[in-house]
């Protein structure tokens, strides 16, 4: 069974972006928009992992993210960063990985592999 992603990204481009690259290499992607989008995919349907980006409207990363470690269902959810954002590396815990955007597919399919393994 191919493992569930969650992508979450206020800019369409990227989502689609991510959702095909993971896909072509066997992954389950769905897409969400925001924090608040993202929460009821979560309850519809729990991922293997998250890609997060932290700027966004309606509900930030950075709070998608704290929510996610509260909520104990949720908590052991793997959690990938990709962001543009400076200073992104304060705004969440420092044992989750952090890429840069411009996306490295490359990085990202190594990282969300390891993420994966675990």
């Amino acid at each position: 069974m191919a493992k569930r992603i969650l992508v979450v990204d206020d800019e369409p481009d990227i989502v689609e972006y991510l959702k095909t690259l993971l896909e072509d290499n066997g992954y389950q992607v769905h897409g969400a928009n925001n924090g608040v989008d993202a929460m009821e995919k979560l309850k519809a349907n729990r991922p293997d992992l998250i890609l997060l980006d932290l700027q966004m409207p309606e509900e930030t990363g950075t709070g998608l993210y704290r929510k996610l470690r509260d909520k104990k269902s949720l908590a052991t959810i793997p959690v990938i960063i990709i962001s543009g954002m400076a200073g992104r590396n304060v705004a969440v815990s420092k044992s989750v990985v952090v890429l840069d955007k411009p996306i490295d597919d490359q990085r990202i399919l190594t990282e969300v592999e390891k993420a994966l393994a675990d």
